[in-house]
């Protein structure tokens, strides 16, 4: 089971070489830095902007900036931004709705599992995780 999924590490990469730098930093410097394909990286940034971790600025002088305090930023809050959670009725075992739901013996165990994980990510500062 995969927790934390690649594009919340990539981005978790990003917000603590966005720290270590402060201000307003280049894309072109965090592309460099993270070592990671730039479309698949401008979307992870396009996300985090959308969902108020980071603010975006084009032009000469632009880059990535936080919106939302570095301190106050929580696994949860960058997983969830990636996370396609199970919705009531799928499988977390398959992509689509299960015909057995109702006589699932997983679903209870499995929901409450998803829940508590959720918990501790909830619980989670990514500065108590930045070196």
């Amino acid at each position: 089971m995969r927790i934390i999924k690649k594009e919340t590490d990539y981005a978790l990469r990003a917000l603590f070489f966005i720290n270590e730098k402060g201000g307003k930093i280049p894309v072109s410097e965090i592309y460099s830095q993270i070592k990671a394909p730039k479309p698949f990286l401008r979307k992870i940034f396009r996300m985090m902007a959308s969902f108020g971790i980071l603010i975006s600025q084009k032009g000469k002088n632009g880059g990535f900036e936080f919106k939302k305090p570095f301190e106050e930023i929580t696994l949860a809050d960058i997983n969830d931004i990636f996370d396609e959670r199970t919705t009531p009725g799928g499988c977390p075992f398959k992509s689509k709705i299960c015909a057995n739901y109702k006589t699932c013996v997983l679903k209870g165990k499995i929901s409450e599992i998803e829940e508590e994980t959720h918990k501790r990510l909830r619980n989670t500062y990514i500065k108590d995780l930045w070196r």
